[in-house]
């Protein structure tokens, strides 16, 4: 590195020949430029970059939950929503034939020392109403009966989902009105929790486990845990462990 002396016009910045100008803490200087620049394109890299570009895609395909969710803690670190959310994010990705695919079982949406609710089993009624009852918890600590309560359901196929609108902890149970373009679809659940200054939960994934995959009207899994949901007539599918029936046509499980 050289300083830059005896011009009529000053410190320059950019390429002049071999060399490059900058300014450096209020100095004019002079370095040589690189014969090229190192962007070497290994598998290594390429699937980093590729992942955070999948990432960054999902946030704003869920960016209702992501803006809901992460505020807080963005603005506690300086950051966007976005950012956190692919930053907390990243290691739900994982590449497969060539294609990255998202264990949504660990995808994030929400994090803080709010206690989460216990979420029960999801069900729907013949107006395609999805209603998820919740153990409030209230005996835990940094638990308080008038903490919110969201219910965040996203459609993998259209790339879109829907915030509920939030209900007290109290209140045992959330609902939310699906669109006809959300029925017949596979369809994924997550529950998190907010105390009144934005402070929130963990993330709760939703959903329940059927003993193998099932496909119906031809529609197959993408290998993830979700719920398909059908304006046919329902059949009961008893959740492992829940000792419960649920108004869904069929459970999906990888």
């Amino acid at each position: 590195m050289a300083k830059q002396y005896g011009s009529y016009m000053g410190g320059f910045s950019g390429k002049l020949g071999p060399a490059v100008g900058y300014r450096w803490n209020g100095i004019w200087v002079l370095r040589s430029r690189p014969e090229y620049v190192r962007n070497p394109r290994t598998e290594a890299q390429m699937r980093c970059r590729n992942r955070f570009k999948a990432s960054v895609q999902l946030a704003a395909a869920m960016r209702m939950a992501v803006a809901q969710g992460f505020t807080a803690i963005a603005r506690e670190h300086g950051m966007t929503a976005y950012n956190v959310f692919v930053s907390a994010n990243q290691p739900c990705f994982d590449m497969r034939d060539g294609q990255f695919e998202v264990d949504w079982r660990r995808l994030s949406l929400s994090e803080g020392p709010v206690a989460p609710v216990v979420f029960g089993v999801p069900s729907v009624d013949e107006r395609n109403v999805l209603s998820v009852s919740f153990d409030r918890n209230g005996g835990a600590r940094l638990s308080r009966p008038h903490d919110y309560v969201y219910l965040y359901v996203y459609c993998p196929e259209l790339q879109d989902g829907l915030l509920a609108a939030p209900v007290y902890r109290r209140d045992r149970v959330v609902r939310l009105m699906l669109p006809e373009t959300f029925v017949g679809r596979e369809l994924l659940l997550y529950g998190f929790v907010q105390d009144d200054k934005g402070v929130g939960s963990t993330t709760c994934f939703i959903g329940w486990e059927a003993e193998e995959n099932i496909a119906v009207e031809n529609v197959t899994t993408n290998g993830f845990s979700g719920v398909y949901i059908s304006n046919s007539d329902t059949q009961a599918a008893a959740a492992p462990g829940a000792g419960a029936t649920v108004d869904a046509e069929t459970v999906l499980r990888e």
